[in-house]
């Protein structure tokens, strides 16, 4: 009999007399030993079950030093995709250890550092809703008549990223766990801010409201999901996030462009503006050769915005004053997603200390330099007609 049978046998034998103590240093002899046959999908399937053990054995110490080896043996490992198998061990300790919070915290964020480095193959392939032009609003109407005129086609794609802050799919595994088992809808919105996972976002979005939220407050629920979702550059996300809690709130239950303007102005404001996004993100096909390692979204961000789309983005924010200012917050989203994606320039220190002003002080100044840039160019024409 080998040494390491012998070990395995002996670690059987302290399990069953319930020997935690010396079953964890059998464990860690075991580990050592297996890191030298560079197996690690062995090591892995050990680490986890003996892990496993313990915490269901309320032995904490030693159950988390083994997810620690877990971790430390994926970031030792040549492992470069993240499989359902994996996701499925990782959330099972993150299950495990949730009576232990800091133990659980730390778990996570080495997990989801370890999965930023896993390439992640984007398919955004859902069909962006089809318009309805009609509206109860001449100010809503002039805005879908300038939105909503044919782009080029834009390709479904599959892109490979890189993500800064954990693979999207064991974000969405984590946002999952925390709603639908513990109801903790904070850290579930997290957790679903970055994974792609729009649909089931909307739904956690829509039950957190009717448990925790005010009638009052069913627009700015939405409101600032979709605000984050643009300040992270992941507009596909956020449009499908918006279409899927409009339709499918029993408060709502309206598709957009829908008669939101007397009841919720705010749910109007945001239809408007990922139109406007739209017009300016989405003009030609995307090549499906090119990869982006910023952990982007598959939509073209190199596009300069024309002096349309930044009128109608101004034109919005003046319109939806009301709405913006029941949230601070709102502001001061609006005004980075201003400068992120319709060149407006960023507030300095010396600006007004009311966001809303620094907002409209900053898109008179970007539409005023649009107008001279537009007069100077007709009389670059005019002089070479000459």
């Amino acid at each position: 009999m080998s040494s390491t049978t012998r070990l395995y046998t002996k670690l059987e034998q302290c399990k069953q007399n319930k020997d935690f103590y010396q079953a964890h240093q059998i464990c860690r002899t075991v580990y050592v030993r297996l890191r030298s046959t560079n197996n690690d999908e062995s090591i892995l399937q050990f680490l986890f079950e003996s892990a496993c053990y313990f915490l269901e054995h309320n032995q904490s110490n030693s159950g988390y030093d083994l997810c620690k080896c877990y971790i430390e043996t994926l970031n030792r490992s040549k492992i470069t995709d993240l499989t359902d198998n994996l996701i499925q061990q990782i959330c099972i300790l993150f299950q495990s250890l949730k009576c232990f919070h800091d133990e659980r915290t730390e778990f996570a964020c080495n997990a989801l550092r370890w999965s930023s480095q896993i390439p992640y193959q984007s398919e955004q392939d859902e069909q962006l809703p089809v318009l309805r032009t009609e509206s109860n609003s001449s100010f809503s109407s002039s805005i879908l008549s300038t939105l909503t005129e044919s782009n080029s086609a834009s390709e479904a794609s599959k892109k490979v990223n890189i993500h800064r802050t954990g693979h999207p799919k064991l974000h969405e595994a984590f946002a999952r766990i925390l709603w639908d088992q513990e109801k903790n809808y904070k850290d579930s919105r997290y957790h679903y801010l970055h994974s792609d996972d729009g649909r089931s976002f909307a739904i956690m979005l829509i039950e957190a409201h009717q448990t925790l939220g005010y009638p009052s407050e069913i627009d700015l629920f939405i409101a600032q999901t979709v605000l984050q979702y643009l300040l992270l550059r992941n507009f596909h996300t956020a449009y499908l996030v918006f279409i899927t809690y409009v339709e499918q709130h029993p408060k709502i239950r309206q598709p957009p462009p829908g008669p939101f303007n007397q009841v919720y102005p705010m749910l109007n404001f945001l239809w408007f503006l990922l139109l406007c996004l739209k017009k300016t993100l989405i003009k030609v096909p995307i090549n499906n050769n090119s990869n982006n390692a910023s952990g982007e979204p598959n939509q073209r961000l190199d596009i300069v915005p024309s002096s349309e789309t930044t009128h109608c983005f101004s034109s919005l924010v003046n319109a939806y004053k009301p709405s913006l200012e029941r949230d601070s917050t709102l502001i001061q989203y609006v005004e980075k997603i201003g400068t992120l994606f319709f060149g407006l320039k960023q507030k300095s220190s010396s600006t007004s200390s009311n966001p809303f002003e620094n907002l409209m002080n900053s898109l008179t100044a970007n539409l005023s330099n649009s107008m001279r840039g537009r007069e100077q160019h007709q009389a670059d024409l005019d002089l070479e007609v000459d």
